[in-house]
């Protein structure tokens, strides 16, 4: 991922080749400039197979996952796609969220009740709330 130039208003997105394939690929492509040999044209079908399938891969994900996905346009990365937004609330973010607010406030309660265990003075408001007080302790 890469961030955007400023007329895109997004996140660029793209799939790079291992630098094995890619080396192999531009030593095969140098030794045939004119790309009219197999081997030229096997690595140029394999990487565009790659980038075709690894984009849609991608584009799949990020939808299921809520973000707005769309194609640059980009002639030198064909494959590449710019994310602009969430148009979705995110499954996974909601419940990791759920779940620091359940431990934040079963912390507290320890916390409270700790503190309430150790106070001398058994008035306390702070320490000792009222029956019925909805007041969260801190």
């Amino acid at each position: 991922m890469t961030v955007d130039v400023p007329d895109l208003h997004g996140v660029l997105v793209d799939w790079r080749e291992h630098d094995v394939l890619l080396d192999a690929g531009q030593r095969a492509w140098a030794e045939d400039p004119h790309r009219e040999g197999e081997e030229a044209a096997a690595f140029a079908r394999l990487m565009s197979t790659i980038g075709e399938a690894m984009s849609a891969a991608m584009r799949t994900i990020l939808t299921a996952a809520g973000m707005e996905v769309s194609g640059t346009d980009n002639d030198y990365a064909p494959h590449e796609l710019v994310v602009t937004r969430r148009v979705a609330p995110s499954v996974w973010s909601a419940r990791r969220d759920a779940e620091f607010t359940r431990r934040s406030d079963s912390m507290r309660a320890a916390w409270n009740a700790r503190h309430a265990a150790e106070c001398p003075k058994p008035d306390c408001e702070h320490h000792h709330p009222k029956v019925g007080d909805t007041e969260t302790l801190t």
